[in-house]
């Protein structure tokens, strides 16, 4: 009986396995998916799929959108977020947002590279508030943002080419200017944002590195005041500095001397 316990618990729940081939189509999208084709790159007949898909919404891991299309619930996103949050460098970089903030009085955020591009996953409030539609688990730009900028240049191409091959799809790029502010980021550790992405708000990001030299996250600093944007600004040294430490913390190798 004994055995036959544990060979049970080894094959598992055939249920569970079944119903997370629906969540690994959802994660393989570019965006939310009808039921038709949530059931065919799941290989499940429609109503089986129907049937999980429900019992997923009713607990939040999915959503049914107004089109009745469906895509990753509140659940979903909270279980991610924990994750990522649980990985060593993002946790110490999180702790140090409120030092970053109070030396500076900036909004700060901390952003990690998901399969959709650079992810907020901790904001932490400046002294003055901002009105903006940003929030944990916004999916930033990666060409037209401080923070996708910064990540594309420290992290492997093999990495961020599908995001940005994606965003191209959906949006005119300058690859000439974009390439350029990545080498810039690369030498200077620093990139920069114009209100052209959030409206009204300026952001200076810079990269926390790991043992081998890429980006484990990226923490950017956002204001109203245009000045951020240069970086001859304080708080881009002050921001930048912090990261620095962050990344020698975590075994990145002897940083160049910034531009």
């Amino acid at each position: 009986m004994d055995r036959t316990h544990k060979k049970r618990k080894r094959r598992g729940i055939q249920s569970i396995d079944t119903g997370i081939r629906l969540l690994e189509a959802l994660e393989n999208s570019d965006g939310p998916l009808a039921l038709k084709d949530l059931s065919a790159q799941s290989e499940l007949d429609p109503s089986s799929a129907h049937r999980y898909l429900a019992s997923f919404v009713r607990c939040g891991l999915v959503r049914q959108e107004a089109d009745s299309r469906y895509d990753f619930g509140p659940l979903a996103l909270q279980i991610g977020l924990a994750a990522m949050r649980r990985l060593e460098p993002v946790q110490l970089a999180e702790q140090a947002l409120p030092e970053l903030v109070g030396e500076t009085g900036y909004t700060a955020l901390l952003a990690v590279w998901s399969n959709r591009g650079p992810t907020v996953v901790r904001w932490q409030r400046g002294r003055d508030p901002l009105v903006t539609n940003l929030g944990l688990g916004s999916v930033l730009p990666v060409s037209r943002s401080a923070v996708g900028t910064v990540l594309v240049a420290f992290l492997p191409a093999a990495v961020t080419a599908d995001v940005l091959t994606a965003e191209t799809r959906r949006e005119t790029i300058d690859r000439d200017a974009f390439e350029r502010a990545v080498e810039r980021a690369r030498k200077t550790r620093l990139a920069f944002a114009d209100s052209s992405v959030i409206p009204g708000l300026a952001a200076v990001a810079s990269p926390v590195l790991d043992w081998n030299g890429d980006a484990a996250a990226a923490v950017a600093l956002l204001s109203p005041d245009r000045e951020l944007s240069r970086a001859s600004h304080p708080a881009a040294a002050a921001l930048r500095e912090l990261c620095d430490r962050l990344s020698k913390d975590f075994g990145a190798r002897q940083l160049k001397a910034a531009a």
